[in-house]
Parts: C-alpha cells; sequence; structure tokens
C-alpha cells in the first residue's frame, strides 16, 4: 500500500526550498525592476506587478501542489501507523488532511489573485 510514499521524503524538503525560492526570487526581481524598495518590503508587493507576479504566481502555485502533496503523504503515513499501533485518531488525521488543503487551495488563490492587479482593473472600469 504504501510502496509509492518510499522515497517521498524530497517533497517537503523540496516545499520548503521551492518556496523560499520563490520569495527571494521574486523580491530580487522586483528589486532589480525598481517596482519595492529594497529594504523590508512587503512579500506581497514583491509580487503584483509584472514580471514578478507571472513568477510569484506560478511558483506560489507549484507550491500550493507540493503542499497538497505533503498532507497527503502525511495523511497515509498516520493512517499506516494507526495500522499497527494507536499513534492518533482517524479523525483528527482526516482533519488535518482537509485543512492543509483548505490551506493549499488558499495559497492557489493568493498566487493568481493579486490585490493591486484587481484594484487597477475596477477603478479603470468604473466600478469604484
Amino acid at each position: 500500500m504504501l510502496c509509492f510514499l518510499r522515497g517521498m521524503a524530497f517533497v517537503p524538503f523540496l516545499l520548503v526550498t521551492w518556496s523560499s525560492a520563490a520569495f527571494i526570487i521574486s523580491y530580487v526581481v522586483a528589486v532589480l525592476s525598481g517596482h519595492v524598495n529594497p529594504f523590508l518590503p512587503y512579500i506581497s508587493d514583491t509580487g503584483t506587478t509584472p514580471p514578478e507576479s507571472g513568477i510569484f504566481g506560478f511558483m506560489i502555485n507549484f507550491s500550493a501542489f507540493l503542499g497538497a502533496a505533503t498532507m497527503y503523504t502525511r495523511y497515509k503515513i498516520v493512517e499506516k501507523q494507526n495500522q499497527t499501533c494507536y499513534f492518533s485518531t482517524p479523525v483528527f488525521n482526516l482533519v488535518s488532511l482537509v485543512l492543509g488543503l483548505v490551506g493549499c487551495f488558499g495559497m492557489g488563490i493568493v498566487a493568481n489573485f493579486q490585490s493591486v492587479t484587481l484594484r487597477i482593473s475596477t477603478e479603470i472600469n468604473g466600478d469604484l
């Protein structure tokens, strides 16, 4: 059952590394483009204008996918541990999976809908 989980330890490592790279790369591109102040900008400000918004969106979407894969792998590991010994309540395991997947979905929404882009488009259309 868990043969597909062998070698899956790289997924959380890849998640942390890729997410960190997403923030660092979008910061560097935003500073080099002159879109943000190089001293302590908000993470959300470093991914609001092109070209860094495209890089930020793509990389955070992939981070959301890696986060979902990490949560599912954790769920299966805890489920397997519960078969041999009482490790945790299966309901809590399922609740943690659902909350993790909802968080990953939210991360995908944050990556794709930047607030400045939405605000500018509503001002142009006169919806304010």
